[in-house]
């Protein structure tokens, strides 16, 4: 059982880490053609040199908010985890509450990521870049997180 919480706060802090890269990183889409080549995160735009958006859509918004919410609950369920883990509180020995919360946090970042989705300007000279693509991640590591928690509770229950 000691093993599993490893595992299970190790993917936890792994998404953590990839939730934040994905949220502060300049790389969501890469645009290039035969004349110019620049980078846009959900924060910042890149031709040579990187500068702050202005006059941002709402959809833009509501990107950041979820993707910092949803990087603020991912602390939460790690926090949870610990206490868990190191037996603080004696009523959260199981992780029912952590896993409602990675849930609750692959729900947020799913609502972030799809707005930006939905609202990029795609053409054939747009592509997705690695920002992006680790925030997809993350969502995809704290469902796993919330699984292995949910088996967790599980395996512990007597017989």
């Amino acid at each position: 059982m000691a093993l599993i919480n490893i595992i299970y706060c190790g993917t936890i802090f792994f998404g953590i880490v990839l939730a934040i890269l994905s949220t502060s990183g300049n790389y969501w889409i890469e645009y290039t053609n035969s004349t110019v080549s620049y980078h846009s995160g959900i924060w910042n735009y890149c031709l040579n040199v990187c500068v702050k958006m202005q006059n941002k859509s709402a959809s833009l918004i509501v990107t950041e908010t979820f993707m910092v919410i949803g990087c603020l609950t991912y602390f939460l369920a790690f926090g949870l985890s610990l206490v868990s883990y190191f037996k603080i509180i004696k009523k959260l020995e199981n992780h029912k509450i952590s896993g409602a919360v990675l849930c609750a946090t692959a729900v947020i970042m799913v609502i972030g990521l799809s707005t930006y989705t939905s609202n990029i300007q795609t053409s054939k000279n747009f592509k997705y870049s690695w920002s992006y693509i680790i925030g997809w991640c993350s969502v995809a590591i704290s469902a796993i997180s919330a699984t292995i928690c949910f088996l967790m509770k599980v395996e512990s229950q007597p017989a």
